[in-house]
């Protein structure tokens, strides 16, 4: 029986360590070297900007990459493929992947913070990043915080875990709205789901969760309130040092988010009425 229990415990330990095992790639001046090589990618689905399509990768940043490997095969004559490791469904999972990886990029709509600074490194952003507050259809039209209690009474708050919009609407409801419920969700997906239950639920999102809202023709209400300061921008992550940054640095310039190959990488992907909400 004792041996039994060794053996189960031993397996138990094997499955954990191979579920926490480091995703590792090559870095920039390896693949650069060889003349081609792979960049290994991780990915948290977003819809617009990343998602997996008949077994095709699709999305802005989709979009964005080809054009980068155009750019270093042009400029260095590398052949860079990119190899999608692993689709990471929870968020705050997602960063922690491409946090303690080794020369691996994460796409997703993950905005560029200081904080986030300190413990990964970021591609020049891709995307600028606007917020929206939406609710259930019902709901009254919110247009100042001040009247967040009265407008939103008897509603619940349910926000992405681990998302830039957690803080804000922590902050704004110590201020407007004390006792406000928040619930926590893992995915824009898992938002989305809530607001077309038929209980009484607001949340802050991105643009992009706003975006799947449209397409999928969902009932909720956009409240015009002033988000200026959640207005943030997008960028793809990587473990931090990591030396693919550089020449991401060369490639996303001001310079190709002007271009028309950029705006019609927008266009395509999130439609021509989105191009104006993002630079």
């Amino acid at each position: 029986m004792k041996s039994l229990t060794i053996q189960l415990l031993f397996l138990l330990a094997i499955a954990y360590s191979g579920a926490q095992a480091q995703i590792s790639g090559k870095s920039w001046n390896e693949v650069k070297t060889a003349g081609q090589g792979e960049l290994t990618c991780v990915y948290y689905q977003t819809p617009g900007l990343v998602f997996e399509e008949n077994g095709k990768m699709q999305g802005v940043c989709i979009d964005i990459m080809n054009e980068f490997k155009a750019f270093v095969s042009d400029k260095y004559k590398v052949n860079v493929t990119f190899n999608f490791e692993k689709k990471v469904p929870v968020f705050t999972n997602f960063i922690n992947t491409v946090r303690n990886g080794k020369n691996v990029m994460g796409v997703c709509n993950t905005s560029i913070t200081s904080e986030r600074k300190q413990y990964l490194s970021f591609s020049p952003a891709y995307m600028n990043n606007p917020s929206v507050l939406l609710s259930n259809q019902d709901a009254e039209t919110l247009r100042d915080f001040s009247n967040m209690a009265e407008t939103f009474e008897g509603y619940k708050a349910i926000i992405i875990k681990g998302s830039t919009h957690e803080k804000y609407l922590k902050k704004i409801a110590d201020q407007y709205y004390p006792n406000l419920n928040i619930e926590y969700a893992n995915s824009g997906t898992e938002v989305n789901t809530k607001l077309r239950s038929n209980d009484k639920y607001f949340t802050l999102i991105d643009f992009t969760e706003y975006f799947d809202a449209v397409r999928k023709k969902m009932n909720v209400t956009r409240h015009p309130v002033a988000l200026d300061e959640l207005e943030d921008q997008l960028g793809f992550i990587f473990p931090k040092g990591s030396d693919w940054t550089k020449v991401w640095e060369e490639f996303l310039t001001p310079t190709f988010k002007e271009s028309v190959t950029y705006k019609k990488i927008v266009a395509d992907n999130l439609g021509t009425s989105f191009v104006n909400l993002i630079r």
